[in-house]
């Protein structure tokens, strides 16, 4: 890739990034009325472990760019709150598994209803297709990225 593409790419994914808090994430905390102790960085993480099984700290710490040390409060805060639950790899000892609790899934089928929601408000004014063109680029994005 030649620089001057990668840094068009650069400022399109920071461009995306500052776009999607401001679009949304941000609408999504304003209209949140569930257990007032779950703050944004608890929705993030357990955002990630409802689209998957289970992971270990660094994985999740890597995504979400969090620091270990407030990565471990912010579990153990999950933890108290019974959203998440902590256990051992089976495939290596030395690893912990963080994973979504009964509690977590049914917090975060709550937060995604809420979280629809607010799209359907968002978008109310735009044209289907606009939206049928987004959602496919947004899944082109999403493997694309996946693949490296």
């Amino acid at each position: 890739m030649r620089f001057q593409e990668a840094k068009e790419l650069h400022n399109l994914l920071f461009t995306f990034i500052g776009l999607f808090h401001e679009k949304f994430l941000w609408r999504f905390r304003q209209h949140y009325d569930g257990n007032p102790r779950i703050k944004k960085n608890h929705v993030k993480i357990i955002s990630i472990l409802y689209q998957r099984d289970h992971l270990i700290p660094t994985e999740i710490g890597k995504m979400l760019d969090i620091e270990k040390g407030s990565l471990t409060t912010l579990i153990d805060q999950l933890e108290d709150m019974g959203l998440v639950i902590r256990c051992a790899d089976p495939s290596d000892r030395r690893k912990l598994l963080i994973s979504l609790s009964a509690a977590g899934r049914e917090e975060m089928n709550k937060i995604m209803d809420d979280h629809t929601r607010s799209l359907s408000v968002i978008f109310q004014g735009v044209e289907p297709g606009e939206i049928k063109q987004f959602v496919t680029s947004l899944q082109y994005a999403v493997d694309f990225m996946k693949k490296y």
